[in-house]
């Protein structure tokens, strides 16, 4: 059994049995937005929760609220997105993860039904966001058509993994990052992120090389979260465009697609 702590380290006495999940949420200068993600993530019902919060930098520096619960880690600069995650990650000893974006926003019951939902051979899953087909967060791993038809607005939907009959929770070959619930287990297994990548696909990247260790991918409809659409036309002649095009032709590199299905590389050190 895992002990929670509190800021100093203090071990606290657990109330109950329920399942224990540390939520990692990464921040840059999201101001209300986090303060509304960590609400929803302290307000889970069904499990108890650890938040950890990673600032990557912001100026001024993230404010959250004083809760035993939660922890947070500043960072003088913004490592990343793979990095911080995975500093936020390795904080933490929970047996299950959620990473949270900072503009999502769980519903109460959210952790616990992807918890109930997650069977022994799956290592992720997620669920599908508010007023938005499951295709718009998650499904077959993009080759570099679908790329190229997201960045310039053609399509902003991923292929349909989900089987005939649309049962309620399903494999996939990723999900987007907003809001992945992970085995600690597997995380550690394949070494979490890739920390080389700053800002780009690493969530489908994570996602792949689960499913290289033999892992499963699920999504399910059984659990809801408010998510915004992902942005279209992404900007692409800024520094940060950039380096998201650096990581998507690494990553393309990497996952060579053979028959349709993501062949990728062995773990990360």
């Amino acid at each position: 059994m895992h002990t929670l702590t509190d800021l100093d380290g203090h071990a606290l006495p657990r109330s109950s049995t329920l399942p224990l999940v540390d939520v990692v949420i990464l921040t840059w200068n999201d101001g209300e937005m986090l303060d509304a993600a960590i609400a929803s993530a302290l307000g889970a019902e069904g499990v108890d929760v650890n938040v950890i919060v990673v600032d990557n930098g912001s100026s001024p520096p993230a404010v959250v609220p004083d809760d035993p619960r939660l922890r947070l880690i500043r960072n003088e600069a913004n490592l990343g997105v793979a990095p911080a995650r995975n500093q936020g990650v390795r904080a933490g000893t929970a047996p299950i993860v959620c990473l949270l974006d900072s503009d999502a926003r769980l519903h109460a019951g959210t952790l616990r039904a992807l918890h109930d939902q997650l069977d022994h051979g799956a290592a992720l899953i997620s669920p599908v966001f508010d007023g938005q087909a499951p295709e718009a967060s998650g499904g077959r791993a993009p080759g570099v058509l679908r790329k190229a038809s997201r960045a310039i607005g053609l399509t902003d939907s991923y292929g349909s993994t989900r089987p005939d009959g649309r049962p309620p929770t399903w494999d996939v070959d990723f999900t987007i990052g907003a809001c992945q619930l992970v085995r600690r287990q597997a995380f550690d297994q394949i070494g979490g992120l890739d920390s080389s990548i700053f800002y780009g696909p690493e969530d489908v990247d994570f996602c792949l090389r689960l499913k290289n260790a033999g892992w499963r991918i699920s999504q399910t409809e059984a659990a809801s979260c408010h998510h915004p659409p992902r942005r279209r036309n992404r900007k692409l002649l800024t520094r940060r465009g950039l380096s998201h095009a650096v990581a998507v032709l690494k990553h393309l590199r990497r996952h060579r697609r053979a028959g349709g299905d993501a062949r990728t590389t062995a773990r990360l050190g």
